[in-house]
Parts: structure tokens; sequence; C-alpha cells
């Protein structure tokens, strides 16, 4: 069963363009001539059919009437096909040796045949030097269009070509169709290109579109008409494209009616100008923002933009590949812990150190029951000395006391190897804290590794369209932006500039890239690159932002206050407020407050989470052998989504006061450093604008007695400013403690408004 091919319409468009090139190339001049071998020997060079294409070729002279060419046009249609041929049963392609072969094919043209008698000798050497040099310029130009295309730019020598290869075919249709035609086409194609391109451009493609008329009609001022074209229509574009079209027809009858570039003012010169500026304007302004898209892509600088992509993603491999290490680390850690010996392990190990030394000059030590190593009496006594920490005679069970012939050896002993073990098990608690400590913060920077590889390895998205356009309105606006790079997407959009600094308004700016970029844009980076150049870097601004503030007062005879705060950004959009109060007053609270919150500090800036940060500085402080501890009250506020995690250790009740309402954030857990496991009371709230998060230390909720008392004071005054605020909670304590500062008291509140 035979298949039916599917029609291909790109191939029969090809050929009929093809076609057409034999035409208008054969029509360089009024008369057709020879020339349309330099094109038939270049689309053979580049695969064109070797049957097919010849037959086109001659077919033209058919076409033009011009039959006494087809001696001179069956040589190149018989010599060329031959050589392609055996270039592609060799797999090899040809290069500009295309140039040799055409020439040396058209040797019939210039020494024999109907065309010798009829054309001077002279005339027909300057037909091939001319073919010649239109089949170097199209294998030129041909090659720079499909290899290059619109991915890569252009150089000067494929440009020339291509204005060269452009202007032949503008004569061509000159003399093949109408020099009306080619006018029409031209105004269309330098609006287009003005539309589309930079300023410049069609200044220059104008003058290429113009010469071929110049040809046609010997006169070079049709060429300066069409530069004139080309700077009116650039002028005005950016205005209007339509009003940029409006003018090139007006400045066509102008050019008429006062310098006579016609001869007359005739409707037949006028209106192909009329003719292509109709078109373009009738023509939906999407195509063309489709064509200028495509263009200005592949003109922009990729290999930066790629390189921050390869790079990210290099480095988040290797923070992979860091995170396993911690992970691991971490792993064997809990391991080694798993592995420690256990006490009924350590009893069975007793007795038999017990039976091996204490016991062995015994002569009873056959027939005691202390020689077998699961003695039930020996491990009672065992099980009695490790609750006590020794036996004596007293914890003898009565049936070993019958056997025993030595007792009192046989308790020292005991006692000696208790004591060895109750030392090698504070040992190995000391130990498997300080693993499982180690363990938890290899697990934590494990995370936060992970967490960093995770964002670095996500491919940025750039936004050349947005950019351009941005850079438009800034330029407007007389920003002087020398580059611009936008990237991410939605909430996580970051802009990035180098500017000229001279006069240079920063809130202006930042409005300008926030309406284009439709968010609010906040500058979070500023660089001097040069005297006059600064780069800067914007991201997408949280909903809200805070302010605030602190008041304090020592406790009376203390040269310094054991009570601490910190408030640090953690993010652009996150933050964290911390209260952290030494158990007592003076320099060594004090000292004990300031390295709990600068600990804290530390692991909140690296990205450790919550439960691992305040196990950790818990774990570290228990480690201390005298009852040093502190209180601490924690708060990591979130200015993106409008939220506050309250995370509390042995600290007193807080508030957040809002238009709804005060609400109490307590808590219930012994300070850090008493224990080694300890849960802080972890709570979390919705903050809105003109919220304010109050936390206070001891010193002050004792002075109120209760949570009700503070309550009832706040309410009483307005929560505007933070400052002011802090101060008159620490005045109310004051006053109530009878001027007197049993404690340190300190008071922190921070307000929360729209950025």
């Amino acid at each position: 069963m035979l298949r039916s091919r599917r029609f291909d319409y790109a191939v029969v468009i090809k050929y009929l363009v093809l076609t057409l090139g034999f035409l208008l190339f054969s029509k360089l001049e009024s008369e057709a001539s020879i020339y349309s071998a330099s094109l038939f020997a270049v689309s053979l060079s580049f695969g064109c059919s070797l049957i097919l294409t010849p037959l086109l070729f001659l077919g033209c002279f058919f076409v033009l009437g011009k039959t006494g060419l087809l001696l001179s046009a069956l040589a190149p249609a018989l010599f060329l096909p031959a050589v392609f041929f055996i270039y592609r049963r060799l797999r090899a392609k040809p290069s500009f040796e295309t140039v040799f072969y055409t020439v040396v094919s058209l040797a019939v043209f210039v020494f024999l045949g109907d065309t010798a008698r009829a054309i001077p000798f002279e005339k027909r050497l300057i037909t091939v030097g001319i073919t010649a040099l239109l089949t170097f310029l199209l294998s030129v130009s041909l090659r720079a269009i499909t290899k290059k295309g619109l991915k890569v730019r252009l150089g000067y020598e494929e440009l020339s070509a291509i204005f060269a290869c452009v202007v032949a075919l503008g004569v061509g249709v000159c003399n093949l169709i109408s020099p009306i035609l080619w006018k029409s086409v031209c105004v269309f194609t330098i609006l287009t290109v003005c539309y589309v391109y930079r300023l410049g451009t069609a200044t220059i493609i104008s003058v290429v579109l113009g010469v071929p008329l110049a040809i046609f009609y010997g006169n070079l001022t049709y060429a300066s008409v069409f530069l004139m074209y080309g700077l009116v229509a650039e002028s005005l574009m950016p205005v209007s494209r339509h009003l940029s079209s409006v003018a090139v027809v007006l400045f066509d009858f102008v050019a008429q009616s006062v310098f006579g570039v016609y001869g007359s003012l005739d409707l037949y010169y006028i209106a192909p100008v009329a003719v292509g500026a109709l078109a373009y304007s009738c023509i939906p302004r999407r195509p063309f923002e489709l064509l200028k898209e495509k263009l200005l892509l592949f003109r922009e600088k990729q290999l930066v933009r790629q390189s921050i992509n390869r790079n990210r993603v290099l480095l988040s491999n290797r923070l992979y590949d860091l995170s396993t290490v911690f992970s691991d680390m971490a792993n064997a850690f809990e391991l080694f812990k798993k592995n420690a010996m256990s006490e009924e392990s350590a009893k069975r190990l007793i007795v038999k150190e017990l039976f091996s030394s204490t016991c062995k000059e015994c002569e009873n030590k056959r027939s005691c029951s202390v020689g077998n190593a699961e003695s039930n009496e020996l491990i009672k006594m065992l099980d009695v000395g490790f609750a006590k920490g020794k036996v004596s005679l007293i914890d003898f069970p009565e049936e070993l006391g019958k056997k025993c012939g030595r007792p009192n050896n046989l308790l020292f002993g005991l006692n000696r190897l208790i004591s060895d073990y109750r030392s090698y098990s504070k040992e190995k608690d000391t130990l498997n804290s300080g693993r499982e400590l180690v363990a938890k913060e290899a697990e934590g920077v494990a995370e936060v590794l992970r967490t960093v590889a995770f964002e670095s390895g996500t491919m940025l998205k750039y936004h050349s369209g947005l950019e351009r356009k941005v850079t438009k309105e800034l330029s407007k606006d007389g920003f002087l932006v020398e580059e611009l790079l936008i990237y991410g997407e939605k909430e996580n959009l970051s802009l990035s500039a180098v500017v000229m600094m001279s006069e240079f308004n920063l809130t202006r700016f930042t409005l300008l890239i926030s309406g284009v970029l439709g968010q609010n844009m906040m500058l979070t980076g500023k660089y001097d690159v040069t005297e006059e150049k600064c780069y800067l870097t914007f991201k997408v601004s949280a909903k809200y932002d805070a302010v605030f503030g602190v008041a304090s007062a020592k406790k009376d005879g203390s040269a310094v206050s054991g009570d601490t705060h910190s408030v640090i950004r953690l993010k652009e959009d996150k933050f964290l407020i911390a209260l952290s109060d030494g158990m007592g007053s003076g320099k060594k609270a004090e000292k004990l407050s300031s390295v709990s919150l600068s600990l804290i500090e530390s692991f909140y800036k690296a990205g450790l989470k919550s439960e691992v940060i305040l196990s950790a500085v818990n774990r570290l402080l228990s480690f201390n052998e005298e009852d040093e501890f502190t209180a601490l009250d924690v708060s990591v506020i979130d200015l993106k989504h409008g939220t506050a995690d309250f995370i509390k250790y042995g600290s007193p009740y807080g508030f957040v006061v809002s238009k709804e309402g005060i609400k109490i954030v307590e808590g219930n857990s012994l300070p850090l450093g008493i224990l080694n496991e300890l849960r802080p009371s972890v709570s979390t709230t919705t903050v809105r604008a003109g919220d304010v998060i109050l936390l206070v230390t001891d010193g002050v909720s004792d002075a109120f007695k209760n949570s009700t008392a503070l309550i009832d004071f706040l309410r009483t005054r307005p929560a505007k400013n933070p400052k002011t605020l802090a101060e008159d909670v620490i005045a109310r304590a004051e006053s109530l403690s009878g001027g007197k500062h049993n404690d340190d008291m300190t008071a922190l509140a921070v307000r929360i408004f729209k950025s």
C-alpha cells in the first residue's frame, strides 16, 4: 500500500521565491541579461534541486522574451549542476569558489552565440564582472541569514553585502514591475524599521532603499528624499506611529511643492507614499511588537545572564554537598550516643570485675554465688548502690552474707567500682549532651545550607521587555541609566541598575520603577562604581515596617543593669526583637544576658530554626557549673505577611496593643540554663498597621503585681510613639514601687506601620 506524501508548502514557496529572484536579477538593466546566473550558482551551492533549479533558471528567459540568451544560459545550466553534483557526492560544502565556477560557466556568453554579435565585447566583460560580484555578495548574504538569522549580531561586511543585494533587488523591481511598487514597499519598510529598531537604524536603511530609485531614474535626489523619510519618521515615532506615517506623506508633498523633486505635482509620484504609509497604519500594533521583541532579543548580551544562572547552579550543587556532610555528622553523633554503655551492661561488667579482682584470692570463690555473673543478690546490691551512690553492710543480702567470707573486702571493691561507674556515667552524660548539641547544630547548619542551595539553584527569570520599558520611562524623566537588569517573579522581583548620580532623586526614581513594575520597590543596596556612577539594587518592599523604643532602669546599688535588649533585621522583611534578663543584677547578670542575646542573634542571622537555636543556647548555658541562668523573651516579626512569633523562656507576659484591644502573650517555661531539656513557650499572632508589641522584664511585671494592672495602664496611654510608651511603662513601674528599684527594669516597644 502506497503512503500519501504530505504536500510541503514551504518547498513550493521557496521555489516560487527563487523564480521571482531569477526574474528580478535578470532585469538589473532595462534589457534582460545574464545577471541571474549569480543567483542560480548560489542557490545550487545552498542545496537547491539540481534538476528543477536549472529549469527555472532557463524558463525565466522565456518569460522575459529573451530567447537569444538561451545558448549563453544553457552553459551554466549544464556546467554548474555537474560541479555541485560532484560536491554533494563528496559530501563537501562549496565556499567562495562558487564565484570562479560562475565566471567559467559564462565563457559561452563572452565568446560564443548570438549574444556575442548583439552586445559589445567590453559590455559582456562588464556584465560577467558584475555577475561575479553579485555571486560573492549573495553567498555572503545567504550564509549570514541562514546561519545567523536573528540569533547572532551580523558583522559589518555581512550587512554591507545584504544592503548591496537589496539595492540589486530594488533595481530589478523597478525594471521588471514598476518604481511605484518599490516606493510603496520602501515607505512601509522605513516606518516599520523606525518602530522596531533603535534610533538611527531607519536612517541608514532609508538611504539604502532610495538607491534603486536613484539608479533607475539616474538622479541621486531620490536617495536624499528617502533619507528625509527616515529622519522625519524617526523624529515623530516616539510620539505616535500614526503621526509618523502622516508626516512622511506630508513631507513628500512639501518636497514636490517646494523643491520640485518629481518635476511636476503628479498623483503618480505622490500616491505610492500614501499607499505605503496607509498600509503601515492599518496593521495593528501587536505584530510590530512581536517583531520588535524578536529583533531586540538577539541583540541582548546573554553571556552575563547565563553566567549568573550557571554560577548559581554550581553554588547550589556545592551547598547541597556541604549540607550532606553536616547531615552525616549529625547522624554519626546520634549513633555514638545510641552506642553508649547501658546501665544493665555496666552492672554485669561490675560483677565480672569484682569476681576477677576482689574475689580472686578467696578460698570460697568456687562455691560462692558471687562467682556467677548473673548473681541476683549482687545485682540487688548494685541497684541500691546506683540509687544511693554506695552500699553498706545494711544493704548486704542475707544469703550472700552466709556464703561470703570477706564481706568488708566485697563492700570496698563494690563501692570503688560504683564510684568509677558514677564518674564514667557523669562523663558519659556530659559527652552525650555535647554530642547532642553538636548534632543539633550540624543538622541546623545542614538545613540552612539546603535552603540556600534551593534558593540559589532556582534559575533567575529575566524580563527583557520590562527592562526596556523601565529604561524608557526613566529616560523620559531625566534619569541616565547605563545598565539595568530585572529578574525574579512577583514578590521576589528584583531590579539592579547602574545610574549617573548627577542631581539624583532617589524618591522619584523609586516611585517611577514602582509604577512601571506594579510593585512597591525599596532600595536594598547602594555601591559606588565610579565618582559619577552608582550601582543600586531594589526589591519588592514588605507590606509593613516598624519603629521601636526602649526604656530601662537598673537595680538600686548595681553598677549596670542585668537586662539587655536586641533589635536586628534578619532580612529585608523580617526582624527580631529580644529581651534577656540575667538572673540577679550587676556586671555578672549583664554579661550572662549579653552572651545569651549574642548567641541568639548570631544563630538567627545564620538562618537556623528557632527550636534549634534555643535548644543550643540552653545547652550551652547549662554547661556552666555555677547556678547562672537567664530569662529570655524573643519575638520574630514578619513584615511581609504581618505575623509575630513569640518565644518565651522564663520571661513574664508580653502584650500586643491594637485597635481591637490588648492581647496577652504568656509564657510558662523555666529560664535558660536550668535544665538540659527545656521547651519554650511558643505562640504566633497576626499584627497590622498601628499595632504595638510590648515586652517587659520581671522587674516591671513584679512592680505591676499582675497583668490586669498593666493592661489597665496601657489603656490610658496612646500607643503611637513606642519610645514614649516604653518610658511611660517604666515611670509607672517606678511609681508603683515607691521610687525604689528592687530589680532591673526594661520595657521594649515596637510599633508596626504600613511601608
